[in-house]
């Protein structure tokens, strides 16, 4: 028979206290308990873990050698149940909100303090091509993005209206003009956050329509540096006026409108049919957080032309 946990703590106790007396106090134990504890492990290893040594008692090389192996074993466990306690902490009252690279706005911070009895809002980083499959497949509970088009088989909570800009470098040419032309992008450095180029958005909108792209195409995936490179001369991008004017402290960065048409977008909370009335309650939040930002004068829209 194999050894229970019980014989493997007295073990591991008798090793770190020397005498029987205290290793059975450590573990709440009556010195006859810990004797027969320790009679009973003798029995089910088939060797003999204990020797007498006058008056007291002491562990064998194997008694050592399967103490020593006893105090790794129990570490393991309680770093089990602690990292087993992390991963699980408040698992049933919390709120997974996947954001993608529009991940910098001061308004989000409004959704961390929750009313008494909500669940907390957690922020999940995904690609933007994911977050919607994130959803769907249970790796978040709410996305957070803007979309030319409502995403469809799951629910929405609307949050605004918004429309694609130029960012590009306070001072330059190009932000002295009323509108920014695709042809005047052509010998800059355009920063993108995703080569491909999804529909809705400025590659096929506003470049493809003037058929002309940048002849340098430069990914960035933050967005926080993007604006950063910009500010430096060093690119221009297009991005929803909303998260330009939610980084403000980039004053070395201009927003212009683009010529041509308005590239509409709207910004969503978006999250699954059967969501629970919680996961609906947060996104209700969010759509109240981003309403209350607005109204602050954070994130408002470019002035058109």
């Amino acid at each position: 028979m194999s050894l229970d946990r019980s014989h493997l703590q007295l073990l591991a106790a008798l090793q770190e206290f020397g005498r029987v007396g205290d290793a059975a106090r450590s573990l709440h134990l009556s010195p006859s308990a810990a004797s027969h504890r320790l009679a009973e492990a003798e029995r089910r290893a088939g060797v003999a873990l204990t020797e007498s040594f006058g008056r007291t008692l002491r562990l064998t090389p194997a008694g050592a050698h399967l103490a020593a192996s006893a105090g790794d074993i129990e570490r393991d466990i309680e770093r089990a149940m602690l990292t087993t306690q992390w991963i699980g902490s408040s698992e049933p009252s919390r709120i997974r909100v996947a954001v993608g690279f529009y991940d910098t706005a001061g308004w989000l911070l409004d959704t961390f303090t929750p009313t008494v009895g909500s669940p907390r809002i957690e922020l999940l980083r995904f690609s933007d091509a994911d977050l919607l499959d994130a959803v769907r497949q249970r790796a978040a509970d709410i996305a957070i993005a803007p979309w030319p088009k409502r995403p469809t088989g799951l629910q929405n909570t609307a949050l605004a209206s918004d429309v694609l800009v130029a960012a590009v470098p306070a001072g330059s040419a190009l932000a002295d003009g009323d509108a920014v032309r695709a042809v005047e992008l052509y010998e800059r450095t355009f920063l993108t956050s995703d080569y491909r180029a999804a529909r809705g958005f400025e590659f096929h909108e506003f470049f493809l329509v003037a058929d002309v792209v940048p002849a340098t195409v430069v990914q960035v995936q933050s967005l926080e540096m993007m604006l950063r490179l910009v500010g430096n001369g060093d690119g221009v991008t297009i991005q929803p006026s909303l998260v330009l004017t939610w980084n403000r402290p980039h004053r070395s960065v201009a927003i212009v409108p683009l010529a041509g048409r308005d590239i509409t977008l709207k910004w969503y909370a978006t999250f699954r049919r059967d969501a629970s009335d919680d996961v609906i309650a947060a996104a209700e939040r969010i759509r109240e957080a981003f309403s209350a930002a607005r109204l602050r004068g954070e994130g408002a829209p470019a002035p058109s032309r």
